[in-house]
């Protein structure tokens, strides 16, 4: 299993807004091949993480080509208005989750 952290800061005052992005995004990041899930956590000054998890390296890189008409190019428009900042996604194999 494979995992990509995203990391970024939310936009004064608009936190809810960008739950609301982030769960509508969520209809394209689903139909890509060998997603699993995705978690979204803010902290109280406004620190994102959002955690997507997928069953292969090869599938979890191909989920963030940033090329023409990629899933990146399509949700990252949706919730960059409530971002101070862009993102920063950092790859990782997991190697043990516990449910």
């Amino acid at each position: 299993m494979f995992s990509r952290i995203t990391r970024f800061q939310v936009a004064d005052g608009k936190e809810s807004e960008l739950v609301n992005a982030y769960n509508a995004t969520l209809e394209h990041v689903k139909a890509q091949k060998g997603f699993q899930e995705a978690v979204l956590m803010i902290d109280a000054e406004g620190n994102a993480v959002s955690v997507t998890f997928w069953d292969t390296k090869e599938n979890l890189d191909a989920s963030g080509k940033t090329t023409p008409g990629s899933v990146i190019e399509k949700i990252l428009p949706m919730v960059r208005p409530y971002q101070k900042a862009p993102p920063v996604s950092t790859p990782f194999s997991v190697k043990l989750r516990v449910k």
